[in-house]
C-alpha cells in the first residue's frame, strides 16, 4: 500500500495510545467497573471492566484511525489530496480517544462532568470544521460528477453542517432534551443532503 501516508498515521496512533498511560497512572485509583455510556441526560447506562477501558478502546481507536487514513489517501490518489481537509479528518479520532478516555476516567474518580456537554461540545466542534472545508471541494468521491456540481453540492452540505454544528454547541447551555433534539436532527440532515446531491448530480 505505497499510497498510504504513514509517518501521520503512527503519529496519530500513537496519540490514540497515550490514554493508555494516563490509565496505567490511575489504575490504582480506577473502580474495577467504570461507565462507557451515558443517556441524553448524562447518567451512566453501560458499563466496563478496567482492563477493557484502560487497553482494548485505544487500541479500537487505533483500529478505527488506520481505517480513516485508508480511506483519506486512497481518496486522494483517486482525485488529488486536499492536504489541510486531510489533516483535520485525520487528527478527528486521535482528539477524540484523548478527550473521551480522558473524562471517562475523570468521571469514574468521580469528578463533576456533564458528559452530555463535552460530547455536544466536541460534536459541534467536528460538525462546523468539517463545514468549513466541504464548500472548498470540488469533487464527489466515488462518482463521476463535474466540478462545479459537486462545488455546490459540497457547499450546500458544508453550510448543513456548519448550521448542525451550532446547534450542538448552542445545545449545551440548554436542557437535555435540545441536544437530544440534535441527534434527531441528523436524519433529517442525511436525508436532505442526500437528495440534494442526486438532485443536482442529475442536472444536465
Amino acid at each position: 500500500m505505497k499510497f498510504m501516508k504513514w509517518k501521520i498515521f503512527f503519529i496519530t496512533a500513537i496519540v490514540c495510545l497515550l490514554p493508555i498511560l494516563l490509565g496505567l497512572a490511575l489504575w490504582e485509583s480506577l473502580p474495577e467497573s467504570i461507565p462507557i455510556h451515558f443517556d441524553i441526560a448524562g447518567n451512566p447506562d453501560n458499563y466496563a471492566a478496567k482492563g477493557v477501558v484502560v487497553f482494548l478502546i485505544p487500541v479500537l481507536m487505533v483500529l478505527a484511525q488506520f481505517f480513516c487514513c485508508f480511506i483519506n489517501d486512497i481518496n486522494a490518489k483517486a482525485h488529488g489530496e486536499r492536504k489541510k481537509f486531510s489533516l483535520v479528518t485525520k487528527w478527528i479520532l486521535p482528539i477524540m480517544s484523548i478527550v473521551l478516555q480522558t473524562i471517562t476516567y475523570g468521571y469514574a474518580l468521580g469528578w463533576n462532568i456533564d458528559i452530555r456537554r463535552v460530547v455536544a461540545f466536541l460534536v459541534g466542534g467536528i460538525f462546523i470544521v468539517m463545514g468549513n472545508y466541504l464548500p472548498k471541494f470540488d469533487y464527489i468521491k466515488n462518482y463521476d460528477v463535474e466540478a462545479e456540481k459537486a462545488r455546490k453540492i459540497n457547499r450546500f452540505i458544508g453550510y448543513m453542517s456548519f448550521v448542525m454544528g451550532l446547534l450542538f454547541i448552542i445545545s449545551i447551555f440548554l436542557p437535555p432534551i435540545f441536544t437530544l433534539c440534535c441527534i434527531i436532527l441528523l436524519i433529517p440532515y442525511a436525508i436532505i443532503g442526500l437528495i440534494y446531491g442526486i438532485k443536482e448530480g442529475r442536472k444536465k
